[in-house]
């Protein structure tokens, strides 16, 4: 599976200088979720797991979106935060 095509995480997190360990720190969440998105093992987050990331690396949500439907993936996970 294409982990690009789920969501980039790795990509933004690499960009923005952060490991995993850090991105998880920022965000509240354990380095385990980041890594299990990261992999394609967990679908893209909902809900305050999607805002603690988005804000973490200082994205806004819209923006994820719009990236899912760029690929052809349902972005209505969004509108659900």
């Amino acid at each position: 599976m294409n982990e690009e095509r789920i969501w980039p995480l790795r990509r933004w997190r690499i960009e923005r200088g952060y490991g995993i360990r850090e991105l998880a720190r920022r965000a509240g969440v354990s380095h385990a979720t980041i890594t299990a998105i990261e992999h394609g093992r967990r679908q893209l987050p909902r809900g305050e797991t999607w805002r603690k990331l988005a804000e973490a690396l200082a994205i806004k949500v819209t923006q994820i979106a719009e990236y899912r439907a760029a690929v052809g993936l349902d972005a209505d996970a969004a509108s659900q935060s």
